[in-house]
């Protein structure tokens, strides 16, 4: 399928005007996929773990810590194509961009996960649906010799949140992840953008602040204010602690 990138980013309002008109004409509500554009990078979501009820907790794949997660939104060239949604983990980018590791030519690798938005605008409940997504997988080595690790994320349900207020900067869904043959369920939740909150290499819960408190904090973290939030002590960024939607 041929896609194009929708760049798509929270910071810009566009304002339809009518020449003449005594006021702004209003678009139509779109699903969208929050991403940085400042600096033209995809867009990452700090996501949270949680195993679902009767997993298995000592297991080796029951350990997911909060990770960045990136998602970007796709539409075809084809006039009325389907548009989508992509999803890679922090996890196995890393892997893929370590030298010391080679992927598995052998192996069937597909490090980016996809599925189809479902329709052009949320719905009734203000979510956009991405109910099935192809799985994402990654067989990796280090070059030096030692076991392969082989990753695969099964996405599902992905539910992303769009309103004037969050403009798809919260999102959940369903994982099956699998490491070496273990496998572990979770729920997913994430939130826009990723915001280190590190200080000297321990955490530093003032950095998840929205707010500038000068001359102590001089920027706020860009943060929605109406996200609860905390500094997640092993992954250093900001997390949600709330559901998804948090809303004001």
């Amino acid at each position: 399928m041929n896609m194009r990138l929708i760049g798509l980013g929270t910071g810009v309002v566009v304002l339809a005007t009518t020449l003449g008109a005594c006021s702004a004409a209003q678009q139509d509500p779109q699903c969208v996929v929050a991403k940085a554009v400042s600096d033209g990078s995809t867009g990452s979501f700090a996501a949270t773990y949680t195993l679902k009820d009767g997993q298995d907790a000592s297991l080796a794949c029951a350990q997911l810590k909060p990770e960045p997660v990136g998602l970007e939104k796709y539409f075809s060239k084809d006039p009325g194509g389907p548009e989508t949604v992509v999803i890679r983990s922090s996890r196995l980018g890393k892997l893929l961009d370590n030298s010391d590791v080679e992927v598995d030519p052998d192996a069937p690798n597909a490090p980016n996960a996809q599925g189809m938005l479902t329709t052009e605008a949320p719905g009734a409940d203000n979510f956009c649906d991405v109910p099935t997504l192809s799985p994402s997988r990654l067989v990796a080595r280090s070059v030096s010799g030692g076991p392969t690790l082989d990753l695969t994320y099964a996405w599902s349900n992905l539910r992303i949140y769009n309103t004037p207020d969050i403009p798809g900067t919260q999102f959940v869904a369903d994982l099956r992840y699998t490491e070496n043959g273990c496998t572990a369920e979770y729920k997913v939740r994430g939130i826009w953008p990723v915001v280190g909150c590190a200080t000297k290499g321990k955490p530093d819960a003032s950095k998840c602040e929205p707010y500038a408190d000068p001359p102590v904090r001089l920027r706020g973290s860009g943060i929605n204010p109406s996200f609860p939030v905390k500094c997640d002590p092993d992954a250093l960024i900001c997390v949600l602690t709330g559901e998804v939607p948090s809303v004001p």
